[in-house]
């Protein structure tokens, strides 16, 4: 697993940097109630506010990172994944991913994408914890978080694009990270 320019491999996947012929695609999902599944909110982006973000750099400073997720073998792509630094809170990353095709989800993508997405961060960034949220009955995401070695820290009422979810607040510490056998001992 390694970042080549703006490029991080895994065993299966490719996650890169969202050029200018990926807009419309991101914007489609994002304006999908299908393709966001039942646990994340459709952020509804225009083509024209998209363009000026990719643009203009917000997805892809060292403050942020936004991947278009595509398949290894065959270049299709199936979702997002985005890391941003936490608003005052610099040693902590968020992290988020959408796998947007319903028939691509259940195959361990989520997974692949947030071990090596994680390592990335650990490795490359000055950073002392990771966190994601989730859905309350997002329990799958739940299972995969727990088994990345992340520890529930708090359940919540948070904003999802203005809608109020009930979720679980899950954090992956460096000192955990490093102790942690399913990031040292593996094949890629």
């Amino acid at each position: 697993m390694s970042l080549y320019g703006e490029k991080l491999f895994t065993s299966r996947l490719v996650l890169r940097k969202i050029q200018e012929a990926d807009i419309p695609i991101i914007v489609a999902w994002s304006q999908s109630e299908e393709a966001c599944g039942a646990y994340l909110t459709p952020s509804k982006h225009d083509v024209e506010q998209m363009r000026q973000q990719v643009h203009s750099g917000v997805f892809w400073s060292d403050r942020e990172k936004m991947f278009l997720v595509e398949v290894k073998e065959d270049g299709h792509p199936i979702g997002t994944a985005h890391y941003w630094h936490s608003p005052g809170r610099q040693p902590t990353v968020s992290m988020a991913l959408k796998v947007a095709i319903p028939e691509e989800r259940g195959k361990g993508y989520g997974t692949e994408i947030q071990k090596f997405l994680i390592m990335y961060i650990f490795d490359h960034l000055p950073v002392e914890a990771v966190e994601m949220h989730t859905d309350v009955n997002n329990t799958a995401q739940q299972r995969c978080l727990q088994k990345l070695g992340f520890e529930l820290i708090e359940s919540l009422v948070y904003d999802d694009q203005q809608k109020k979810r009930t979720g679980h607040l899950f954090r992956l510490t460096d000192e955990r990270y490093h102790s942690h056998p399913i990031y040292q001992f593996h094949y890629e």
